[in-house]
């Protein structure tokens, strides 16, 4: 298969190898949901007068490894990358190698979600795009994961933003119950996104 390529900052053009397919699956973020998925982040980071330096980003099922990279591109100030299939895992640490700045984790992300230190960034994004059989066979899981995570942003009283890919006809109605959130439509794919706003909307 033909190699992804970094959109955008100071690796754009860069090529990304495309791993092989895991239990059936290869579904990689096409390039509308990526320019979705940054134009997002740059219009939340814009409103808080903050830019990607300043960002702790976290890919929580990193795949091909193409979202971190873009927003490694970006020169975000830290990159945390889960994976835990060993074989696109090497190809995320081939990819990674020697950046100081940039953490991997061979983990499920459902169950070490927040297994990393705390540093000095003013932004917490996190993205998850995981594979769709998480959305339908560990539904609680998934559930558990979102509250965890939008618990831990709450608490750190800064702004933060979670974007989450989900394909056609996956429920996640019961999933999103507990935490407040929008739903935006690209085609066949969604985009579902909760942050600084919806939780001083849900304050008040």
């Amino acid at each position: 298969m033909k190699g992804l390529r970094v959109s955008q900052g100071k690796w754009k053009g860069k090529e990304i190898p495309s791993p092989p397919d895991v239990s059936g699956h290869l579904n990689f973020t096409n390039s509308l949901m990526k320019k979705a998925i940054f134009s997002l982040m740059d219009s939340r980071l814009l409103s808080w007068g903050l830019s990607f330096e300043s960002v702790l980003f976290c890919d929580y099922f990193s795949g091909s490894g193409q979202i971190s990279a873009e927003a490694y591109s970006l020169s975000v100030k830290r990159l945390l990358t889960y994976e835990l299939d060993q074989t696109r895992f090497r190809q995320l640490h081939s990819l990674f190698r020697g950046l100081t700045n940039v953490q991997l984790f061979r983990k499920d992300a459902t169950k070490h979600t927040l297994k990393w230190e705390l540093g000095e960034e003013e932004v917490y994004i996190f993205y998850l795009d995981p594979p769709y059989t998480y959305w339908s066979e560990t539904p609680v899981r998934m559930k558990e994961m979102l509250e965890q995570l939008y618990n831990f942003c709450i608490s750190t009283k800064k702004p933060f933003l979670i974007l989450c890919q989900i394909p056609e006809r996956q429920a996640i109605d019961k999933i999103w119950a507990s935490v407040p959130h929008k739903v935006r439509e690209y085609g066949s794919h969604s985009i579902i996104e909760t942050g600084y706003e919806n939780a001083e909307i849900t304050s008040r």
